[in-house]
């Protein structure tokens, strides 16, 4: 097999990340993004790899490079914002999860989890825009682009 093969590294990246083998897959996905540094889904799949081996916070920076490629990317912004919870920085995942809904506000499962964010930010407040849907009601308290 050809060392240099972006697609080998990445389904070996996805084979171990399933097996839990979360170090390899990152040395997998790493190589993939050696040969493939403008693909913006294999970032994501590296911050998610990070990310399932309880390593959120190093799991941010390859969204973020997921997103410089790719600024509409709903599921790196998802990613993105599950990883900052998991620091507990819930002000910045709530922001994310308003950046994913007003690229896919009929997504549920991204208004109950911004529900639990504020919840942890005791933003109460806030409570009633996520229960009316309204993404453009948060405009006011978060800074991100409506779609």
């Amino acid at each position: 097999w050809d060392p240099n093969d972006a697609d080998v590294h990445e389904a070996l990246g996805v084979c171990y990340n399933v097996s839990r083998d979360y170090d390899a897959a990152v040395a997998s996905l790493r190589q993939a993004l050696e040969v493939r540094p403008e693909d913006y889904q294999l970032w994501n799949k590296l911050g998610a790899t990070l990310a399932n081996g309880n390593r959120s916070q190093e799991a941010l920076p390859a969204y973020y490079e997921a997103l410089k490629l790719k600024p509409k990317y709903a599921r790196a912004w998802l990613n993105m914002a599950i990883s900052h919870c998991n620091v507990r920085d819930y002000d910045e995942a709530a922001r994310c999860y308003l950046q994913t809904l007003s690229l896919n506000p009929d997504a549920v499962h991204t208004w109950n989890y911004l529900r639990i964010a504020l919840t942890c930010s005791e933003r109460w407040d806030l409570l009633p825009l996520v229960s009316a849907r309204d993404v453009k009601g948060f405009k006011n308290h978060y800074d991100f682009e409506l779609y």
